[in-house]
């Protein structure tokens, strides 16, 4: 009932008002996926963006009518959160996506590549109808990450545009190759009915000094800041050029210390924005831009997680085995949880359906384990032997549960 109340409540204030969490220095109003899932499924007019916490990285949903894509997947590890957002966005795990943007080939970016085209008896690969990424890119084609998973990848550049149904993605930058990938982000311009949105990837100052000596008209309602906010980005001039009311920041700033950068912070707040960061949301912040106003929450989890009481007992690098225990006193569904060895970058989704009894083990082994196992991670050398490694156990949602190095 409380939930039910809840969703009514943000639904009457968007339609009476306009003015939940608008962009004007109020805290942001909290709402859970289902939620978020339930605003964006009753307003089919507006453009939504989910600009999910990936840590120091990007991954943006974007959403247009019955049109979905995704900007950018994250590393690795955070494969539980963007499956996460996409979900509110309206995409699950059996649906294809319409559009994968990559704007530029850094593992915070592409992480999430390892883990969309994979597929298990328990698990469907997500499907893509067109993979697009920036035709500047200083290795060989063949070596590109999206090129690696999908093989087809549409090439952008300036100039050009991708049609979304009703509004277009405008390429903007990169304006030449530079040798810093940072600097050969896509940098791209939705124009819609509703509004604007800048998408800046890690474009830093060389890139945004070339896009600045173009001249186009960079105004927006709402600006995806480049680089986590880094100090080597957004100048006095772009932040002036965009005059967004509405300026997002990705970035944690335990990763990447310094970000945000407060200059960058004070710059776009003098130019009329207010600065929201991914990390002061648990799961991220939910964007609608409709008739040129730009309305923010922030989508956390309320409830408690059920896997709150898993544990990992104990890793034997040697034979590259991991043993998962319950501390409750009930069974505890693995529900899709996850494990990630930080050195390999390796993930591996645990069987849905599976769970421990209260007090027990389970041993997940790997194809390079002789002992005997319950589940097979079928990988091989998942825990490094030689130097230090760490084995995260995730939810099904990307939260972090229990980490153990192996003693390297």
């Amino acid at each position: 009932m409380k939930r039910f109340m809840m969703i009514l409540l943000s639904l009457a204030l968007l339609a009476l008002s306009g003015c939940a969490g608008r962009a004007s220095g109020e805290a942001l109003d909290v709402l859970t996926p289902g939620d978020a899932a339930a605003l964006v499924k009753g307003d089919g007019e507006a453009v939504w963006l989910f600009v999910t916490n990936v840590g120091k990285g990007d991954a943006l949903v974007l959403r247009l009518g019955d049109w979905i894509g995704l900007i950018d997947t994250g590393k690795t590890w955070a494969r539980g959160r963007v499956d996460a957002a996409l979900g509110v966005m309206g995409s699950n795990a059996a649906s294809a996506l319409n559009a994968l943007f990559l704007t530029h080939t850094d593992d915070d970016h592409t992480g999430g590549l390892k883990w969309m085209a994979e597929e298990s008896s328990w698990l469907p690969a997500r499907s893509v109808d067109a993979v697009y990424a920036s035709a500047m890119y200083t290795g060989k084609e063949k070596k590109h990450p999206a090129v690696k998973t999908y093989g087809n990848v549409q090439w952008l550049r300036r100039g050009d545009a991708v049609p979304l149904g009703g509004a277009t993605l405008k390429v903007l930058a990169p304006v030449s190759l530079h040798e810093d990938e940072d600097d050969n982000s896509l940098v791209m311009l939705l124009e819609s009915d509703q509004g604007k949105i800048l998408l800046t990837g890690d474009m830093e100052a060389y890139e945004e000094a070339e896009l600045l000596a173009q001249g186009d008209d960079l105004k927006c309602d709402v600006l995806k800041v480049p680089n986590h906010g880094d100090d080597d980005a957004t100048g006095p001039a772009l932040a002036n050029a965009c005059a967004a009311p509405l300026a997002l920041i990705s970035t944690d700033s335990q990763e990447k210390p310094g970000t945000p950068d407060p200059g960058v912070v004070s710059r776009l707040q003098a130019a009329g924005g207010r600065v929201l960061v991914t990390q002061d949301s648990e799961l991220g912040i939910l964007v609608r831009l409709k008739g040129g106003e730009a309305t923010a929450w922030s989508v956390d989890f309320w409830e408690t997680n059920p896997a709150k009481d898993l544990y990992i007992a104990s890793l034997d690098a040697e034979d590259d085995r991991i043993i998962l225990g319950n501390r409750s006193e009930k069974p505890v569904g693995l529900g899709l949880c996850y494990l990630y060895s930080e050195k390999g970058d390796e993930l591996f989704v645990l069987p849905d359906g599976a769970s421990i009894d209260p007090g027990q083990t389970i041993t997940v082994g790997t194809n390079s384990t002789k002992g005997s196992y319950d589940v097979l991670w079928p990988d091989k050398k998942v825990i490094n032997k030689k130097k230090t490694d760490a084995i995260c156990l995730y939810d099904s949602v990307g939260r972090l549960i229990d980490r153990v190095e192996n003693g390297k």
